[in-house]
């Protein structure tokens, strides 16, 4: 692989990872804003609400991680080779609380069956973790495509 084929791969990656860590904010304060006015039981609202603080702050230390890695890049400290842990830390970062929101959208997915008026809840959170797989998976793909093509050190 040249430099330049490299360099062009890690910067992918690092910005698609950047974009799921912005997607995450957004997708967060999105439904911080929605939810208050959305009928759902207040043990939901809570578990919501708090991995809605997980997301964020896990957008927050990725964007952080991100542009630290991005700063050692330019700087010649680091090499494609040696972003891809990196990168791939950052993304199973961002897995954790997507993982946890699933397991929330199958309990709000019963409380909707129970009662009709909880589904609009149910629909604004399995909506945003749709949006919020879709940007990780992106992440993935590009920090795969940089570990498949940067030599592996030794």
């Amino acid at each position: 692989m040249t430099t330049g084929s490299s360099n062009t791969l890690v910067y992918a990656a690092l910005d698609a990872v950047r974009d799921c860590a912005d997607t995450m904010e957004a997708q967060a304060a999105g439904l911080r804003q929605a939810l208050p006015a959305v009928p759902m039981t207040d043990d939901l609202r809570a578990s919501v609400m708090g991995l809605l603080a997980g997301l964020e702050d896990t957008s927050r230390r990725v964007t952080f991680e991100q542009a630290l890695l991005r700063s050692q890049l330019a700087g010649g400290q680091v090499d494609a080779a040696a972003t891809v842990p990196s990168l791939s830390g950052m993304d199973a970062a961002m897995l954790a609380p997507m993982t946890a929101l699933a397991d929330v959208v199958e309990r709000l997915e019963a409380a909707a069956e129970l009662d009709e008026a909880h589904e609009r809840a149910f629909v604004l959170v399995i909506e945003a973790t749709g949006v919020l797989m879709q940007g990780l998976e992106r992440a993935r793909s590009a920090t795969q495509a940089l570990a498949t093509a940067a030599p592996a050190r030794g």
